[in-house]
């Protein structure tokens, strides 16, 4: 969501805001049932739909942005905190279509609930095929934090965003 709010945005609000205003002028000072009393009292409700903005205007003000998520540096060294072997899913997906290619692969290793923020190498030569289990080195942002709860021998979910890529079992922390 966008902190400024729009220069356009703000005319039209003021603008209603003046016909609000307006209405509740001419709904003062006018007699009884009339013509003019009922358009006083359309131009009063004019305002209505600006409730909307204003609120998400002060929404936007109270509550600060986020700080991202904190990641690896692009520039960083590769260092890897252990060895996995892991399982990709989905057999059926063409050589295109799959998630991890080689390079640094950015990606979340679950066990049970937690789960910790790492990066895959994968050389261009050994790029994973689904069902197929592949040795591959894995670096943890935190290691120190990873490398408690995995232990050798233990199971973890490769997870990328939202999608599961696969299974995998740490066979030698580094």
């Amino acid at each position: 969501m966008k902190k400024n709010i729009s220069r356009r945005r703000q005319i039209i609000t003021a603008i209603l805001l003046a016909f609000a205003v307006l209405g509740f002028v001419i709904r003062q000072f006018t007699p009884g049932p009339s013509l003019l009393r009922d358009f006083g009292s359309l131009l009063l409700v004019l305002w209505l739909p600006i409730i909307g903005n204003i609120i998400a205007w002060g929404v936007a003000r109270f509550h600060a942005r986020k700080a991202a998520p904190p990641g690896f540096d692009a520039a960083s060294s590769f260092e890897p905190s252990a060895r996995v072997q892991i399982t990709l899913l989905a057999a059926g997906v063409p050589a295109a279509s799959r998630p991890v290619r080689a390079g640094l692969f950015p990606c979340t290793v679950a066990l049970g609930t937690d789960g910790f923020t790492a990066r895959l190498r994968v050389p261009q030569d050994q790029v994973p095929v689904p069902e197929v289990p592949q040795q591959l080195e894995v670096q943890f942002l935190r290691p120190e934090l990873a490398l408690a709860s995995l232990p050798a021998g233990a199971e973890f979910v490769l997870i990328s965003g939202r999608i599961t890529l696969g299974r995998g079992v740490v066979l030698a922390p580094k």
